[in-house]
């Protein structure tokens, strides 16, 4: 039975939205059923409406958590898994930030909660691989820093895209709970994480470890590690790495170095530059631009309750 609930699930696989990203293997082996797919992952990544997308990702979430029932050690599928939750987790998020401008506190609360929990499967998903050649990860939370410092050292450059999506998917837990001491403590922990991506391969994934580190030096006082030459100079990889054609690094020039110098003019031109590109200004890309443009399009509506526009 279970094997034909996987079959009929097929195609569906070939429509993976990986969000932002394609998988660089080509084929994943189930039971004795092998899926070969390459470019479908491509072709969503050229898809501008975020409807659609959101729409594909939540469709196979299920799906991957059942295949998983059948091979629960493939690294393959391990991987897509993990990029889906936290894929379909950025969406609620983007749905959680709505309800806090409505005021609507409770959907808030509730989106941030399923928010949280999507996060931390991503992580769990993405750990489990890379326990698969260390054991130190299955214990990640609450191993010692220079053991785990140490397992990370060990990694290498195939071992990149899990180590990614368990920093991505960590972080963003965290940051949904910085109220939270017992979460905000495992932060020097994705640091190291993100920083080891760095090392192997800063290009993954757009630059997005270096993403990591614009938030991490731009959304902190100075009094706790905030830098925001430290977060400029992040942003500056970013584009050289994407020949400046990224939109989400103008967003979060703006959100993550403008407003916290309360730099308004900054803000606005560059939330603005993100509205003002046109859709194909990064070919085969279309995904995150209209990812970039409907972030900006939110955070530039809030200008005016942002900054204190008597003193511009």
């Amino acid at each position: 039975m279970r094997q034909n609930l996987l079959r009929t699930h097929i195609f569906a696989l070939l429509l993976l939205p990986i969000l932002l990203g394609g998988c660089s293997l080509t084929k994943l082996t189930v039971g004795r059923t092998v899926i070969v797919y390459s470019q479908a992952g491509a072709a969503l990544q050229r898809e501008a409406d975020l409807t659609l997308i959101e729409a594909s990702v939540r469709g196979n979430l299920k799906t991957f958590e059942g295949m998983l029932e059948i091979v629960p050690e493939n690294p393959t599928l391990l991987i897509m898994t993990s990029r889906a939750f936290s894929s379909y987790a950025g969406f609620v998020e983007d749905k959680m930030e709505d309800a806090e401008i409505a005021g609507d506190t409770d959907t808030a609360a509730d989106l941030r909660a399923r928010a949280i929990d999507y996060y931390g499967r991503s992580r769990r998903y993405a750990l489990k691989v890379l326990s698969q050649s260390n054991k130190t990860f299955s214990e990640a939370p609450t191993v010692g820093s220079v053991v785990f410092e140490g397992a990370l050292r060990r990694l290498k450059k195939p071992q990149v895209e899990p180590l990614f999506w368990a920093a991505y998917a960590w972080a963003r837990g965290i940051s949904l709970q910085k109220d939270n001491p017992m979460q905000v403590i495992d932060l020097p922990r994705v640091e190291a994480m993100m920083r080891r991506v760095i090392e192997l391969d800063e290009t993954f994934y757009y630059g997005g470890a270096h993403l990591f580190f614009t938030v991490y030096y731009g959304d902190r006082a100075a009094s706790i590690g905030g830098n925001p030459e430290k977060a400029m100079e992040h942003i500056k990889h970013v584009d050289r790495i994407n020949q400046d054609r990224f939109l989400l690094s103008k967003f979060y020039l703006a959100r993550y170095y403008a407003y916290p110098q309360q730099n308004a003019a900054l803000y606005k031109e560059a939330l603005q530059a993100v509205l003002d590109a046109p859709m194909d200004v990064y070919p085969g890309h279309e995904a995150a631009t209209a990812i970039a443009k409907s972030r900006a399009k939110r955070w530039l509506a809030q200008a005016d309750t942002l900054f204190d526009t008597a003193t511009e």
